[in-house]
C-alpha cells in the first residue's frame, strides 16, 4: 500500500513550520494516477482515439508545457495540458471540453485525497504548541487552497505561499522569504518539511533552515 513516511519531529524552540503539501502531508501519486486515468479515458471519448495515442500526446503536451514555463507555477497547469492536447486531435481550440476536463480532473484528484495520520498529528501538535504554520508549496494558488479546504486544514493552517504567488518555484530564495515574512520569523526560528531534497531540504538548508525529509512509498 502506498504511503508516506513521515518523520519524527522534535518542536523544542521551534517558533514557526513552513510546510510542503503534495507529497507531505498526503500520498500525491495515488491521487495523480487515479485522476489522470479518468481524465485519459474521458478525453480518448471526445477525440475518439485509442487512450494510448491520447495519453501519448497528453505526455508530449506536458512536456512542451514544463519546458517553455519551466520554473512556474503555471508549467503545472493541467488545463494547459488539456488544452494541447484537444488541440492536437481536433484541429483547434475546445474551449468548452477543456474547461470541462480539466474539472473533471481536479475534482477526481480531491476526492481521493487523504491526510496522512502522521502530518496530521503533527498539525495538531504544531496548533497545540501555537506555532504557526505556513504552506510553502509549487503549482498554482486556487488548486492549492482546494488541497487544503479538502484535507479540512483551513482551521489549521495560518499562511500558504505558492509559486504563483512568489513568480518562482522552490528551492528558489525568494519563495522561502515571503513565507518568513508571513510568519514574522527569522530562519533560525522555523523548520521546513517536505518531500524532495532538491526544492523543499536544499531550499531549506540553503537559507540556514533546519529541514525534514517525508519520504514515500
Amino acid at each position: 500500500m502506498e504511503k508516506l513516511i513521515f518523520p519524527e519531529i522534535n518542536l523544542s524552540g521551534v517558533k514557526g513550520v513552513l510546510l510542503d503539501i503534495d507529497n507531505t502531508i498526503y500520498h500525491y501519486e495515488s491521487c495523480h494516477n487515479y485522476a489522470l486515468n479518468i481524465l485519459l479515458s474521458q478525453l480518448s471519448t471526445i477525440v475518439s482515439n485509442s487512450k494510448k495515442e491520447v495519453e501519448e500526446e497528453f505526455m508530449k503536451s506536458r512536456e512542451k508545457i514544463n519546458e517553455q514555463l519551466h520554473g512556474t507555477a503555471s508549467s503545472h497547469s493541467r488545463f494547459l495540458y488539456v488544452q494541447l492536447t484537444l488541440e492536437f486531435f481536433l484541429g483547434k481550440t475546445a474551449f468548452y471540453h477543456t474547461l470541462k476536463m480539466e474539472k473533471l480532473y481536479w475534482d477526481t484528484f480531491l476526492s481521493k485525497m487523504i491526510i496522512d495520520d502522521r502530518a496530521f498529528k503533527f498539525i495538531n501538535q504544531c496548533n497545540n504548541k501555537k506555532i504557526p504554520i505556513c504552506c510553502v508549496t509549487d503549482l498554482t494558488t486556487e488548486i492549492q487552497f482546494r488541497k487544503i479546504v479538502t484535507l479540512k486544514l483551513e482551521d489549521k493552517i495560518s499562511f500558504i505561499v505558492t509559486s504563483e504567488e512568489a513568480g518562482i518555484e522552490k528551492p528558489e530564495k525568494k519563495i522561502f522569504d515571503l513565507a518568513l515574512e508571513k510568519v514574522k520569523l527569522n530562519c533560525k526560528d522555523v523548520i521546513m518539511v517536505g518531500d524532495s531534497a532538491s526544492k523543499d531540504i536544499a531550499g531549506a538548508e540553503n537559507l540556514g533552515i533546519q529541514s525534514y525529509l517525508v519520504k514515500s512509498t
